[in-house]
């Protein structure tokens, strides 16, 4: 009886010990992370940008919602890319992407903490497109495919753009930082820009100004008027002063320029650059807390038609007015004009301090915002001067000069540079459109908005866009022209012209004719002719004496200080 009870004790204590290590090792396990435990997919559902969609069906979010039979589709160029926020700042083990046909070649796979910032974790040179599931080991809270080159004739498509790792603690969105109270400011991120005055959205609509500034306070009305609250200038001076009083008081801006020599030897004239740089610290300095003050343009077309030692050296140059303006003028940014978008790869390589960057283009307009694409730059833009195409950009007319737009084509081309310019959201904060000049000469009636104090189409089509008033007396409109003979000119013989000019208000129409040899000796004046007028719009004149091309501006004004203004050209032998 006793030899049975002790090994049946014996037993129990023994069943006793397992279970409590049993116990202990279930314990164990719940409260222990399994080690083998599969990564979270961190991307799935998260807010996604990408640099451009090629149609409203494949948007970012497309890459990122877990449906492989969906996705996002990039423009046609090279420079494009996604990003995923991931919410909070994450440890990233994988990224996998699932290309669709159209795959990048050169891409690159990019981890940042703050979206501004980026560091590499996989430089692809040789992508083949499919599926590819790159191993990272990194830590961020943005992830970004930055494409390079691209694999096929089409953008960039990706069904599926996957990150997975380990999440951080949620992070709430933060509240947007305003920006400061006073001052102007360049604020927002990646395609998402604007300039801001004083804490508030300032989308620049401007003219370039000509006129004198002793006069400005009487043409700022005008200009007011407009629906204009930006001028630009291309130098500043000690009369200058009276430009931003007369800007300010009818709640205008000044995007002033600082003048750099457009010959001007930057690789090799110190004395030129040290002494320019002191003289533009001391303009700013006398202009920095003025009200009507906008922004700083330095230079205007400097490198165009240069070689690439002088637009190295010049972009540097820029850096170096650039560090100097920002430190003695911290409240207005700083940009830079050049004529074409070429000048921005100079820019964002030797001048990293620019605010943002600038361009003048005429017929090339349309252009930009996918050059801006094309490029990847990571600044906005404001264009500084557009309007109609120039003399440089338009075919010849029979005689070898060239065509100059018919008013209606010139105001035409206002409307759509501006249509250009806001189709960039984010990106193009604004223009100043050229140009509200008074001159009388060749280049005035090409491009100027008032020609010898007249309004033009063009000034109307400028006002309309910016939002102006658009009641009111209105240009007559030339309905065609032509001059007769037009070659083979005898000198001093009989040109008939005919230029029927309609008025919108019922106006009667006076003419005048000016004729310029510009294309002759390169004297731009236009000199009144004696105009004999026989009805109609049927106009007869007297040949100059002298051979050569002339060119013949014929004016129709309604006596309301409007005016209806097409050009062409004889020969005379």
């Amino acid at each position: 009886m006793r030899a049975i009870s002790t090994a049946t004790t014996t037993v129990r204590l023994a069943a006793a010990v397992v279970a409590v290590v049993l116990l202990a090792a279930l314990l164990v396990a719940l409260r222990s992370p399994s080690a083998s435990a599969a990564p979270t997919v961190l991307s799935s559902g998260r807010p996604a940008t990408a640099s451009s969609s090629d149609s409203t069906a494949r948007t970012p979010a497309k890459a990122v919602d877990g449906n492989t039979a969906t996705r996002w589709a990039s423009a046609r160029t090279d420079s494009q890319w996604l990003r995923v926020d991931l919410g909070s700042t994450a440890k990233i083990s994988t990224i996998t992407l699932r290309w669709e046909v159209a795959y990048a070649k050169a891409y690159r796979l990019q981890v940042s903490r703050d979206g501004k910032t980026w560091g590499t974790v996989s430089n692809v040179t040789a992508g083949k497109g499919g599926v590819v599931r790159t191993n990272v080991s990194a830590t961020g809270r943005y992830v970004r495919m930055l494409g390079i080159k691209r694999g096929t004739q089409h953008g960039y498509s990706l069904w599926e753009f996957q990150v997975t790792g380990t999440p951080g603690a949620p992070v709430a969105p933060a509240a947007p930082t305003p920006p400061p109270a006073t001052g102007v400011r360049v604020t927002g991120t990646q395609g998402a820009w604007q300039l801001t005055v004083d804490g508030k959205p300032w989308l620049v609509k401007g003219v370039t100004y000509g006129p004198p500034n002793a006069e400005a306070s009487w043409y700022m009305a005008d200009i007011a008027g407009m629906g204009v609250n930006t001028i630009r200038t291309w130098g500043t001076d000690a009369s200058s002063g009276q430009l931003f009083d007369a800007a300010k008081a009818r709640g205008i801006r000044v995007v002033a320029g600082l003048w750099l020599d457009q010959g001007a030897d930057y690789v090799n004239d110190s004395a030129y650059k040290s002494n320019t740089l002191a003289s533009i610290t001391k303009t700013v300095t006398s202009y920095r807390d003025h009200g009507g003050l906008l922004m700083w343009d330095v230079g205007n077309e400097v490198m165009l038609g240069q070689g690439e030692a002088q637009r190295v050296a010049y972009a540097k140059y820029v850096e170096q007015v650039t560090k100097a303006i920002h430190a003695a003028d911290p409240a207005h940014p700083v940009t830079s004009t050049d004529a074409t978008t070429e000048a921005w790869d100079y820019y964002r390589q030797y001048t990293p301090s620019l605010d943002l960057y600038a361009v003048n283009t005429y017929g090339g307009i349309g252009w930009v915002q996918q050059k801006w694409r094309d490029g990847g730059y990571t600044k906005p833009y404001l264009v500084t001067e557009t309007g109609p195409a120039g003399s440089w950009e338009v075919p010849a007319d029979a005689n070898g000069v060239p065509q100059q737009p018919s008013d209606t084509a010139a105001a035409r081309s206002y409307t759509d540079a501006w249509k250009a310019v806001t189709a960039a959201p984010g990106v193009a904060l604004g223009a100043t459109m050229f140009h509200y000049g008074v001159e009388d000469d060749e280049q005035g009636v090409w491009l100027n908005l008032r020609t010898g104090g007249l309004k033009r189409l063009s000034y109307y089509a400028v006002q309309q866009a910016y939002g102006g008033p658009v009641t009111g007396n209105r240009p007559p409109v030339i309905q065609r022209i032509a001059a007769s003979p037009s070659t083979g000119v005898a000198p001093g013989s009989t040109v008939t012209v005919t230029a029927p000019a309609v008025d919108p208000d019922g106006d009667a129409v006076a003419y005048r004719v000016s004729v310029t040899s510009r294309w002759i000796n390169g004297d731009g004046a236009l000199r009144p002719t004696p105009v004999t007028s026989a009805g109609d719009g049927t106009l007869r004149i007297t040949a100059p004496s002298t051979a050569g091309n002339w060119k013949l501006a014929v004016y129709a004004m309604d006596g309301h200080g409007n005016a209806g203004i097409e050009t062409v050209t004889v020969r005379v032998r």
